[in-house]
């Protein structure tokens, strides 16, 4: 996004991937990933997690939906 010079799509998408890259880093170092099955259940965790899934996939589906219009409007444009 940055060599196409998309700035505006660079700054919506950087607050998603800096979020991404937090959580990466902050696995502790005996568990199997972010969302380590065992320790969901365990601790109570599985509403905290589906609501931060719901919340990435509402963004994820506008972000869809915002490069669908830009692509059709490139597409007609031309």
């Amino acid at each position: 996004m940055l060599v196409s010079l998309h700035w505006f799509i660079f700054l919506l998408n950087l607050p998603v991937a800096t979020w991404n890259i937090y959580r990466f880093i902050m696995v502790p170092s005996g568990n199997m990933g972010v969302f380590d099955p065992t320790e969901i259940h365990n601790r109570g965790q599985l509403k905290s997690h589906m609501k931060e899934a719901m919340i990435k996939l509402g963004f994820h589906l506008l972000c869809f939906f915002m490069y669908l219009y830009s692509m059709i409007l490139a597409l007609i444009n031309d």
